[in-house]
């Protein structure tokens, strides 16, 4: 009997040791929740339904995406951080879910760090600086000089305290050495009617909002966020060529909950870099103010520990906090 058991229990452990590489040889045999935790139509949602249809079809398993809003971002990134570690149900993360809201809420419902498992780093989409096309400055350079001779005049928009767009604002004025008022808003649409309107004076935001009111005469694109200029608009300067080191980018990418095999996350890491090495996505992308960013989960996890600790240090210094 004892002969018996024992090797029973010898078989159920065996079992038990492979069963995650079972599951990752035969996954997915189901369909695949991507969740965004933030409104369709933004640069987050783009992306997150372009990959979502390219993985439909390199898996051959419906992606469907999930827009779960609430609490800048915290709503879906919790409900990803709870649910199974199956590759299931993924998160499409911004920096904002990944590094800034960690040290913007007072008690977090999740840590990015402890909580997930990095897929992949999928693309990055730089914010411009634009302003009223009634301001006199033509450059950074003139509005540098423009915000220091009326310090603390010149008013910009936010989608709200703490976001990218307010810390891009926060770095620009620390690094430039201006004092410009943030005017947080319950999101960019209304931001953007003021800006327009003249109440606002300049605002950072994504290339896919800007563009339209910039090819209008509406609003006037001053530079770019990214360290480079972006591929489609060579003449407009990237800020960093004015202030040495700035840089305003909104990363998106893939991760699953901790526990998740690295199998399975090695498996959807390599899907997503093939399918953003396409020319079929990058266009798109490049379409929409996005470049292209895939990375190894590696590579992706040093992005979100550097981001963690960057935009930690902003928001400490400045004991910005949300309820």
């Amino acid at each position: 009997m004892k002969r018996k058991l024992l090797l029973g229990s010898i078989a159920v452990a065996l079992v038990a040791a492979h069963a995650p590489a079972a599951s990752a040889q035969t996954y997915p045999d189901k369909t695949i929740r991507l969740v965004v935790p933030f409104s369709p139509g933004g640069a987050l949602d783009v992306v997150g339904r372009i990959l979502g249809q390219k993985l439909t079809e390199s898996l051959g398993k419906q992606v469907v995406i999930d827009n779960r809003v609430g609490a800048g971002g915290n709503i879906g990134a919790e409900f990803v951080a709870k649910a199974a570690p199956d590759g299931y149900t993924l998160l499409m993360s911004s920096v904002t879910t990944m590094a800034i809201n960690m040290s913007l809420t007072p008690k977090p419902p999740y840590d990015f760090e402890r909580d997930y498992a990095p897929v992949s780093l999928n693309a990055a989409a730089p914010l411009g600086l634009m302003i009223h096309p009634a301001l006199p400055a033509k450059s950074v350079k003139e509005f540098i000089v423009l915000a220091k001779a009326r310090p603390g005049e010149l008013n910009y928009f936010s989608s709200g305290v703490g976001t990218g767009t307010h810390l891009a604002g926060v770095l620009f004025d620390q690094m430039a050495g201006v004092k410009t008022m943030h005017v947080p808003y319950k999101g960019g649409g209304q931001g953007v009617t003021d800006l327009l309107s003249g109440q606002m004076q300049f605002a950072f935001s994504t290339l896919q909002l800007a563009l339209p009111h910039e090819k209008s005469g509406r609003i006037r694109l001053l530079g770019i966020g990214s360290a480079k200029r972006y591929p489609r608009l060579p003449n407009l300067p990237a800020i960093a060529e004015t202030v040495k080191g700035y840089e305003a980018v909104q990363l998106y990418g893939v991760v699953a909950p901790r526990g998740t095999s690295p199998e399975i996350v090695n498996k959807l890491a390599t899907e997503l870099r093939n399918i953003v090495a396409t020319n079929d996505v990058q266009e798109r992308f490049l379409s929409q103010g996005i470049l292209p960013a895939p990375s190894t989960p590696e590579e992706f996890s040093r992005s979100i520990k550097h981001n963690i600790a960057l935009f930690g240090g902003v928001i400490k210094k400045l004991d910005l906090k949300v309820q």
